[in-house]
Formats: structure tokens, C-alpha cells, sequence
């Protein structure tokens, strides 16, 4: 057997070599463990990249049909201005021309008037010649002798 100091000597040295495994063990186990969280955030980086790409690509796609929207809308309110200003030129235009047609009737009306008292006129004048002779010897509608 040994003495006493020797054994707590070894004892001490075997407790100091299992403190030493126990430490390495755990160092390993958390070496291990940052390795799989590296590996974890190295996955998560690639598939956070993809999304980032595809993301990117889908920004530039909606930029574009922003612009071309824009665009549209542009031309579309541009389209409503010419229109807004030919419909106000026609209702100009039908405006001056109703116009016109009324001072056209208006002018008309009395030279209607005349027109169909000369034609009455004639007409009571044709009859009243019928009336005064009607021998005369002249055709009571054309007015030309008779032969």
C-alpha cells in the first residue's frame, strides 16, 4: 500500500485528469454544438439569399409594370383631355349651328308667309277671273286664249 500522502497524491492527480477529460468532453460537445448552429445559419443564409434574389427579381418585375401603369394612366388622361375638348368644340359647333337653323326659320318664316299670300293671291285672282268673264276666251288655269 501506499502512504497516505502518496494516495491522496495520486488521488489528486486522477481527480485532476478526470476534471481535465470532463472538460475536453464538454468543450468538444460545445465546439459541436457551434459547428451545428454554423451550419443551421449557413443553411438559413443560402435559403434567406434565394428568397432575397427572388424577392429582388419580383421588385424589378412590379418597378417595370409600375412604370408601364404610369404610363397608361398617363396616356389614358391625356385621351380624356382630347376628348373633354371635342366634346366641348362639338357642343359648340351644335350650339352655332342651332343657331344658325333658328335664324334661318326666323328669315324663312316671313318669306313663307309672303310666298304662300302671293300664291293665294294668284289663286283669288284666277278665280275671280273665272267669275267676271267666263267668256273671255281665255283658259281659266293658264290664262291663254282659247282658239
Amino acid at each position: 500500500m501506499l502512504p497516505k500522502h502518496a494516495q491522496s497524491e495520486a488521488d489528486n492527480k486522477r481527480a485532476k485528469q478526470q476534471y481535465a477529460q470532463r472538460s475536453r468532453v464538454r468543450k468538444l460537445q460545445y465546439i459541436a454544438e457551434l459547428e451545428g448552429r454554423v451550419q443551421a445559419l449557413q443553411s438559413e443564409g443560402v435559403e434567406v439569399s434565394a428568397e432575397m434574389e427572388f424577392l429582388t427579381q419580383q421588385n424589378i418585375m412590379l418597378d417595370l409594370e409600375n412604370k408601364a401603369l404610369k404610363q397608361r394612366l398617363e396616356s389614358l388622361a391625356q385621351e380624356q383631355l382630347i376628348k373633354r375638348f371635342q366634346q366641348e368644340m362639338f357642343e359648340r359647333e351644335i350650339g352655332r349651328l342651332r343657331s344658325l337653323y333658328q335664324q334661318q326659320q326666323q328669315q324663312q318664316a316671313p318669306a313663307l308667309v309672303r310666298s304662300n299670300s302671293r300664291d293665294l293671291d294668284a289663286q283669288f285672282a284666277n278665280l275671280s277671273l273665272k267669275h267676271k268673264d267666263p267668256n273671255s276666251g281665255r283658259d281659266a288655269l293658264s290664262g291663254r286664249l282659247r282658239t
